[in-house]
């Protein structure tokens, strides 16, 4: 029988070993617990001693639509390329940027501006721009 769990998580919204919490459908709110998927189980890790823990009912939840994947924003490691937003003639654009940890880096992360994709930082540049007030191009 063919290991069905990275067909289980592309499906759910996420890529093996992406942490996130998951918020069942009957408490409104997510636990506090930071799971991921391995090769063969979903896993959260113990918050005392970090020890990863196999957990089949939530992820039996997940599966039935019990519960539901909350994604946890993305941060970039050191040297990683990531999409923001940048400013010329009063008109704000997409670009790509490599994460350094400096400040401007990190008010980015602060402020929900840092993205995977460059699609994913056009997507939301309208909206931004519309709350900031600006102009800008795609």
């Amino acid at each position: 029988m063919a290991n069905l769990i990275p067909e289980i998580a592309k499906m759910l919204g996420v890529e093996l070993g992406e942490e996130f919490k998951v918020r069942s459908i009957f408490e409104g709110s997510p636990n506090n617990k930071i799971y991921h998927f391995g090769t063969k189980e979903l896993f959260y890790t113990h918050e005392k001693n970090q020890n990863k823990i196999k957990d089949e009912y939530t992820l039996t939840e997940l599966i039935n639509g019990d519960a539901e994947i909350v994604k946890l924003p993305w941060k970039p490691k050191a040297g990683d390329e990531y999409y923001s937003f940048g400013c010329a003639r009063e008109e704000w654009f997409v670009r790509k940027q490599q994460w350094t940890n400096h400040p401007l880096d990190l008010a980015l992360l602060d402020k929900g501006w840092v993205f995977r994709t460059k699609e994913e930082a056009q997507a939301a540049l309208p909206k931004v721009a519309k709350e900031m007030g600006v102009e800008y191009e795609l």
